[in-house]
């Protein structure tokens, strides 16, 4: 049979639609193929046995070995933040109705550049969280009393400089810590209620805000004034000057809700309405993609994650912004994420109110468990066997005789 088969395709110039028709049913094959694997893969509900099952995850700050640090709310029991490492099967408690019940005052929760975590709960105070460690950072009162929203953090040739985010009775502001001394309140916000605050280069920082302009003045409404998002450039050096608003530039709708770093350091920040990619104060590129949050994963890959319902998520690299369309919509609406090792992290609750947990495996849409990768790898194979098929008869056909 196998003398039967050569004999018949070694008739080239009789049975040319034999190869026709082969390779048409490859190129139908291969689409069909290609379309069922068009979805991304790797992002999926996670049954966790972590000790936030079952609790809303208000905010949470993962740590580079893998643990994480975690403000959890059930209805039941109220607020309790820990942090849970896996790989020991530990849970260090901070915050619990039991013990201290100040879970309900925490302001934030944010990982510093050299992996310590960072949350307040009292005035002129900032509490930091290194190796199970708590270290407590006092702020006196000489130049004024301030509920801390933020904190960022770089290095200086001088040493690291703090920059905090503070409420000033009704109004936000900003206020470095030169040694251990917090300096005077910027002097003017401009109208902004600032959000969140980040380093950007040495001596200067950016900032997240909304401006509520005077009633009817922008034409929205006298009764509801539409709040504008706003990007702010704060410069301060670290010395115990009070820093100063270096330029505002405000945009159309939305709010800014969050920032990201990629992988060659310059930010995103994420936007109801629309999204910034900030290489410098003079040049800031518009993305008309919406998202509740942006996050940067172990790669330098920044996440533009959407709403509950999404059916697509967005992906920025140093190949540019990639559309990714899901398996399955959104499954969560979220309140906060993070990232850790291979993992993205989306914590909050489903369309039923349910907390739920969803995370985003960054490394399998090309592998071999995805069928992308799946048809890859059986390309190469069935291509390699191919050519040393063809390599094999080249060979024999030289090695006969004229």
């Amino acid at each position: 049979m196998a003398g039967g088969w050569r004999r018949l395709l070694e008739e080239e110039s009789e049975h040319q639609w034999l190869s026709i028709a082969a390779f048409l049913v490859f190129v139908i094959t291969g689409a069909f193929a290609i379309g069922a694997t068009e979805h991304f893969v790797g992002a999926e509900l996670s049954n966790s046995d972590a000790a936030h099952a079952g609790g809303l995850v208000v905010d949470v700050a993962y740590h580079d070995d893998g643990a994480y640090t975690a403000l959890v709310y059930t209805p039941e029991a109220g607020y309790h933040l820990f942090t849970e490492d896996p790989a020991t099967n530990t849970l260090l408690s901070i915050y619990s109705p039991e013990t201290d019940d100040y879970g309900a005052d925490v302001r934030f929760l944010k990982t510093m550049p050299d992996g310590e975590i960072l949350f307040s709960v009292q005035n002129n105070q900032v509490l930091g969280l290194t190796d199970g460690m708590m270290v407590t950072y006092e702020y006196p009162t000489n130049n004024g009393v301030f509920g801390v929203l933020d904190v960022a953090e770089q290095q200086a040739e001088t040493g690291v400089q703090r920059l905090l985010l503070t409420q000033e009775g009704v109004n936000t502001s900003f206020r470095g810590i030169a040694g251990m001394n917090p300096t005077h309140a910027m002097s003017t916000s401009l109208g902004v209620q600032w959000h969140t605050v980040e380093a950007h280069s040495q001596g200067l920082w950016i900032a997240l805000g909304s401006h509520h302009s005077t009633s009817g003045a922008d034409g929205s409404s006298p009764a509801t004034p539409q709040a504008r998002p706003v990007l702010g450039w704060i410069a301060w050096d670290g010395s115990d000057a009070t820093p100063v608003i270096q330029k505002v530039h405000t945009y159309d709708g939305g709010v800014f809700h969050s920032i990201a770093s990629t992988a060659n350091g310059q930010l995103v920040i994420g936007g109801t309405t629309q999204s910034l990619l900030v290489y410098d104060a003079d040049r800031v590129e518009i993305f008309e993609v919406p998202t509740v949050q942006v996050i940067g994963d172990s790669e330098g890959t920044v996440w533009f994650l959407g709403a509950l319902g999404s059916t697509t998520i967005h992906s920025l690299d140093d190949t540019g912004l990639s559309t990714h369309v899901l398996g399955r919509p959104v499954p969560v609406d979220l309140s906060s994420a993070g990232k850790s090792g291979d993992f993205v992290h989306v914590h909050g609750v489903n369309a039923n109110g349910d907390p739920v947990h969803w995370s985003i495996d960054i490394k399998a849409n090309g592998s071999i468990e995805s069928g992308r990768g799946f048809l890859n790898l059986l390309y190469l194979l069935v291509g390699g066997v191919i050519l040393a098929s063809m390599l094999r008869y080249a060979l024999v056909e030289l090695r006969r005789p004229a």
